[in-house]
């Protein structure tokens, strides 16, 4: 987002004068959506519409309230008394050719396009725009994604039209946030939004899906264009970088086609998040649709594992689930740590979750490596809402303190806190898996084998743990089930 459309938000308010006089160019689904919301709002005056395409969407509600239909916007030049021109194409050229032409005459109307525009129609609306708006970027947020998603659905049963739907992520965006900094990580993301807005069309839905990632809807749109505009997307991404001095800077696409890939919003969402991990996994920067052959994993129910990791648990009196004792030792060690009630839930979660990814592992896909099974497990938690904050305790539950580990070979206090707890309760548990019980003694003596691992796990947590521990009688049972 410009600066100039930064300013946008500031100068709403002042731009309401009573008969605001509009000339829309653009007759797509956001121009319609800004005709429903003002509908008897007296304002507002829609001077005219320009739109070539004579099935636009807007078009119908247009001439039923009576508003002049252009195909020509040039004809804008002729009006009088317009108080502002709004862009809804996302054709920067036209927008550009237009100054041009007022510059000529010597207008000066003020015209807005892009972001700016989006926004301005939104607020025009006055129908809970913030609520479906990511506050960042200006895009539409996860929300109003899932409900333009179901809304193709809809429309692509009835009418058996295609749409498409993309997955974006930055890669290594987590690098530019540690080098740079986050005020420098969020110009960055706002210059990515910006540049997938660009590359749609006036019809497409961009959001800002989460962190770093974006996805879009593209209505009537096959598989060929559907890769067309991801191509279009990674480009202009790629691009970016040397202007925003964050170079390399780039984007994985995943892509899938109603209804080719599926005809609900999780097969599609599923087909389409896989394919951007398969981008990812084949070192970004390039766009990838699933075709014939393997699955993806489905997206998970947590409450069918839990049920799993405590059946696999009653089986007798002593030797439990990995899973159930790594999250009884995340447990204690979160509490060692003087951790938060809510941080050491997220931990009983994690714990019992950490290996989830090993379901994929060890299926018998030749083309899966082990090290992966931490990768899969996060992206088979991450659309379960309330389970968000535990996927970067299942991602990064392998790392080293001394950047040895994986996935990402993360140092340090890089290694989000959850994460270091539950590498380190697995470890524990790893040594102490054959003791018939686990005693205060016993969990000594292993704590002092992974302190001996130098660089395995931060020392200042094993030292906090250690103190619990020589606090208690070495006799006693630490766990009880």
């Amino acid at each position: 987002m410009t600066e100039k459309e930064d300013l946008v938000r500031l100068e709403v308010p002042r731009i309401f004068p009573k008969g605001l006089k509009i000339f829309i160019i653009g007759g797509g689904r956001a121009c319609k959506a800004l005709l429903e919301t003002i509908m008897g709002d007296t304002t507002i005056e829609i001077l005219g519409l320009a739109e070539i395409n004579p099935e636009a969407e807007a078009l119908p509600l247009a001439r039923q309230l009576g508003i002049p239909i252009f195909e020509d916007y040039r004809v804008v030049l002729e009006m009088p008394q317009v108080d502002l021109i709004l862009n809804l194409t996302g054709d920067k050229a036209l927008e550009e050719e237009l100054r041009e032409f007022m510059k000529e005459r010597g207008l000066e109307t003020e015209i807005l396009g892009g972001l700016g525009g989006r926004l301005l129609w939104g607020v025009l609306g006055r129908k809970d725009y913030l609520a479906c708006t990511d506050p960042l970027t200006g895009l539409f947020n996860v929300a109003y994604f899932y409900r333009t998603l179901e809304e193709e659905i809809e429309r692509g049963m009835r009418y058996g039209s295609p749409f498409a739907i993309l997955f974006m992520d930055a890669d290594n965006f987590k690098d530019i946030n540690d080098q740079l900094g986050h005020l420098q990580g969020d110009r960055v993301l706002k210059a990515v939004g910006e540049a997938v807005v660009s590359s749609l069309r006036s019809a497409d839905i961009a959001a800002r899906y989460g962190g770093d990632e974006f996805a879009a809807v593209l209505p009537e749109t096959q598989v060929d264009g559907a890769m067309r505009v991801a191509e279009r997307v990674r480009k202009k991404v790629e691009r970016l970088g040397e202007s925003l001095g964050v170079a390399p800077l780039s984007v994985s696409v995943g892509v899938a086609v109603f209804p080719l890939d599926g005809i609900t919003s999780e097969e599609l969402v599923r087909r389409a998040d896989w394919a951007m991990y398969q981008a990812k996994r084949m070192g970004g920067n390039r766009v990838f649709r699933m075709g014939p052959g393997k699955e993806p994993p489905a997206f998970f129910r947590v409450e069918d594992a839990l049920s799993l990791v405590s059946q696999k648990g009653a089986r007798d009196k002593f030797h439990r689930s990995h899973s159930e004792v790594v999250s009884k030792f995340s447990v204690e060690i979160g509490k060692a740590l003087g951790l938060n009630r809510a941080m050491v839930r997220l931990l009983r979660v994690a714990g019992a979750l950490h290996d989830i990814g090993k379901a994929e592992v060890a299926s018998g896909e030749e083309d899966w490596n082990y090290k992966e099974h931490t990768l899969i497990g996060a992206y088979m938690l991450r659309h379960v809402p309330y389970l968000r904050g535990i996927v970067p305790m299942v991602l990064y539950h392998h790392e080293r303190f001394d950047g040895k580990g994986f996935p990402k070979g993360l140092s340090g206090k890089q290694i989000p806190q959850g994460a270091q707890v539950v590498h380190l309760a697995d470890r524990l548990h790893h040594l102490l898996e054959h003791e018939p019980q686990w005693k205060v003694r016993g969990l000594l003596k292993a704590l002092e084998e992974v302190d001996k691992d130098t660089g395995a796990v931060d020392p200042e947590m094993i030292s906090a743990f250690r103190k619990v521990l020589e606090s208690r009688p070495r006799d006693q049972a630490f766990l009880s089930f």
